[in-house]
């Protein structure tokens, strides 16, 4: 009965640390609300005449499983600021509990209680959050599933295995690693079973269908990373947008030293598990610092959970002080206000008011015309509350296809270079020249915004061209 009321208080406190966020702010956390926005309704959009979205390369190379997932939900009425907003920040709770559930089947209600707890902690468990890695949560909580039908030999595992491939690349990385491993080291025990057989044929039956979900971007989804972990390492590697690993050492001290201490403790019942085996090939990545090293910190943790639930059990259990009792006590409470005041601090990449102005551009601006962003910040934010706009911007977009130098030329160039520049443009083309273009290019801003080419919008924060063809 005691259990119940434990899991009753830290559900309901990992359900404040997840929603409090939303009802603060009213928007989304993170730095690609945008991105989801847009591609769930493109999906949506398409899963009404039962076909696939036509999408420009970069969006194209997003797996298409959550937003498959998140379309069939909005054809079924539930609105797309509901699946980027209330949806998503159920989704770390929700996952937490799944890892709870699959650790107490393989550990005992004890340890997967604990694992709530050190949920509840964990600072990159937040900060997953807080950079908004969708895909890599929902793909997480297929992941728990695979693992835990996997080491029961249920057939179901094929299934959830091919939904994490669908979902996200380097959790899908990450599983294959685990999963192929551990599918070999179980070859000497299970060869003459027929059932490791029909299975192996399945295991090789996605990862063909995972190829093809991707061939169309295979220069992007499979070529371009794997040279990338070859030529790219180090300080040269794309890091991405994680806290150096210092950060997590001071902020997780607690949780990281009991959960190196359960996973080396848990090679004395068991060796070579699904679960060991992710958290070395998280570490791989991380030690080695190969691409985007940093978003590993998530998976990484992520599998520590229940090794430092383990570890913090085992450790509450061995000690007969009360004085070690209480300083066990007195670390989790600290570690768990150092991890609400960090979330108190975390505040969303833009104020609402920001998201109103760029919502009310579709009064202004009609549909189909083109609204171009100067910097690489508001982009992605125009993109998924002006769906039916074309919208480009430096970096991602391949719209309008400048290059760094014809970019430099439009920021910091004469008139007869913006000119020339505009004239290769059809139709009506908009500048955005919001908050973010101003504190970006600051007195290099004021070319811009006198160039007789481009006539400012009244009560808008544009610029109309009236020089484009």
């Amino acid at each position: 009965m005691k259990l119940k009321y434990v899991i009753g208080i830290l559900i309901g406190l990992l359900m404040a640390k997840f929603l409090i966020p939303l009802f603060r702010f009213d928007m989304p956390m993170g730095y690609d609300p945008g991105i989801y926005r847009y591609l769930f309704i493109q999906y949506a959009d398409a899963l009404s005449v039962f076909s696939m979205p036509h999408l420009a390369p970069w969006a194209g190379e997003h797996p298409p499983g959550l937003f498959v997932i998140g379309a069939l939900f909005m054809r079924l009425g539930v609105p797309v600021d509901v699946v980027i907003g209330f949806v998503w920040n159920s989704i770390p709770i929700v996952l937490a509990c799944v890892l709870a559930w699959v650790t107490a089947k393989r550990k005992g209600n004890t340890i997967g209680v604990a694992v709530v707890c050190m949920a509840l902690i964990s600072q990159a468990y937040f900060d997953g959050f807080y950079a908004m890695y969708y895909k890599a949560y929902v793909a997480l909580i297929f992941t728990c599933f695979t693992y835990f039908f996997a080491e029961k030999f249920s057939p179901w595992f094929l299934l959830t295995a091919l939904l994490t491939v669908a979902i996200h690349h380097q959790t899908g990385l990450i599983m294959a690693i685990a999963l192929g491993i551990w599918w070999i080291l179980q070859l000497p025990s299970q060869w003459k079973n027929p059932l490791y057989k029909r299975y192996t044929i399945g295991i090789v039956c996605i990862v063909i269908i995972g190829f093809l979900i991707y061939l169309p971007h295979f220069e992007r989804v499979f070529w371009s990373p794997l040279k990338s972990i070859f030529l790219l390492r180090g300080d040269n590697a794309p890091a991405g947008a994680f806290p150096p690993a210092s950060f997590y050492i001071t902020t997780m001290t607690l949780l990281l030293t009991v959960g190196v201490f359960g996973f080396v403790r848990s090679f004395r019942v068991e060796q070579g598990s699904l679960w060991q085996i992710s958290v070395l090939a998280c570490l791989l990545f991380i030690v080695f610092r190969l691409v985007f090293y940093k978003r590993f910190f998530l998976h990484f943790d992520f599998f520590l959970l229940p090794f430092a639930a383990e570890g913090l059990i085992w450790i509450w259990q061995a000690a007969k002080s009360r004085f070690v009792k209480g300083g066990v006590i007195l670390l989790f409470c600290a570690q768990c206000v150092m991890s609400f005041h960090t979330m108190i601090l975390r505040q969303p990449q833009v104020p609402r008011e920001y998201i109103e102005q760029v919502e009310a551009l579709q009064f202004v601006v009609p549909e189909g015309d083109t609204i171009i962003a100067l910097e690489n910040v508001s982009g992605t934010w125009l993109l998924g509350w002006l769906p039916n706009h074309t919208i480009g911007a430096p970096g991602l977009f391949e719209y309008p296809g400048w290059t760094y130098d014809e970019w430099a030329l439009f920021i910091d160039g004469s008139a007869s270079n913006r000119k020339r520049l505009l004239q290769g443009m059809q139709g009506d083309v908009y500048f955005f020249v919001g908050p973010f273009f101003s504190q970006f290019y600051a007195e290099r801003a004021q070319g811009v915004l006198n160039d007789p080419c481009l006539e400012h919008v009244p009560n808008a924060q544009l610029l109309h061209s009236i020089c484009s063809s």
